[in-house]
């Protein structure tokens, strides 16, 4: 059952951000961002009330909690349907490939561990792949600061979830995420009212439609799911899921008749190359303690 999961998460993350696009058609990014966190909140805090699972939250997590549900919630999913309707949704699907990457180097001040050698390298190669990520950006003349942006989203990713791991290991994945979704919807849906309107057009319907999607779907059943993964087979397995969502961002932004270029197909593969390298180091140094 643990692999029907697995290729449902990657289906409905990987085609997310093709659906970013679809909803950007009459939904600015901030609307986005709060419907899919609002749909997200209802379908896990759903999920709680037919399984309530213990209530381990405390003052403690407070302060952490409204940290990480900016840093990878609320900031998050605003800026990446702002970037897909800028800069095109595989460029931004891409992004994810560097989660794990960068997740080695924010733990070294997060959680005091040191990258192995293997680790290292990945690290590196990883910096090489942002450089080259960079550079494709800039040869479809992004401005500066949205490549900027672009960077920033794995990097919040990696310090959130290393955070998490750091703050909550006696509280169930599932509240955590149903709590960090429902602060993100607090402050995004005042500011989509206050600052977005929605565009009634032609396309209307199909808009409404993806931002549904992306609500029950990404936001709802997938981090469900991933979190069911998490607790079935460990975060290794669940981690392989940053192989599938890049590669299926570029197909999308294929069909989609966005420019794919050499650049782009060569640094997936640099990067998700030096990813399973990675983590097959984790596995044998977890697997020889």
């Amino acid at each position: 059952m643990h692999y029907l999961f697995f290729l449902i998460v990657s289906l409905v993350w990987g085609s997310g951000f093709y659906l970013m696009k679809l909803a950007g058609f009459a939904f600015g990014p901030i609307t986005i961002g709060a419907s899919s966190t609002f749909g997200g909140a209802v379908f896990l805090w759903g999920f709680w009330a037919i399984n309530r699972t213990k209530w381990n939250i405390d003052k403690k997590h407070i302060i952490p909690l409204l940290f990480i549900a900016f840093m990878g919630y609320a900031f998050p999913f605003v800026v990446q349907p702002f970037l897909v309707n800028r800069i095109g949704h595989g460029f931004v699907g891409m992004m994810v490939s560097l989660v794990p990457v960068l997740t080695i180097v924010v733990s070294i001040p997060i959680l005091r561990l040191l990258p192995s050698k293997v680790q290292l390298v990945g690290v590196l190669v990883g910096i090489i792949g942002i450089g080259l990520m960079v550079f494709d950006g800039l040869e479809r003349d992004a401005k500066p600061v949205y490549l900027l942006m672009a960077v920033s989203v794995p990097l919040f990713y990696a310090i959130s979830n290393t955070w998490i791991q750091k703050s909550f290991q006696q509280v169930p994945p599932i509240i955590i995420a149903a709590l960090l979704m429902t602060i993100s919807m607090t402050v995004l849906i005042p500011l989509a009212v206050k600052m977005e309107q929605i565009t009634i057009n032609d396309r209307f319907t199909t808009a409404a439609v993806a931002m549904v999607l992306i609500a029950v779907l990404s936001r709802g059943l997938g981090m469900l799911l991933f979190y069911r993964i998490i607790r079935s087979k460990g975060p290794l397995f669940a981690g392989l899921v940053t192989y599938v969502i890049p590669v299926e961002a570029l197909i999308w932004s294929w069909f989609d008749n966005e420019k794919v270029t050499i650049t782009q197909v060569i640094t997936i593969a640099i990067v998700l190359l030096m990813v399973g390298i990675v983590q097959r180091d984790i596995v044998r140094r977890s697997g020889s303690r």
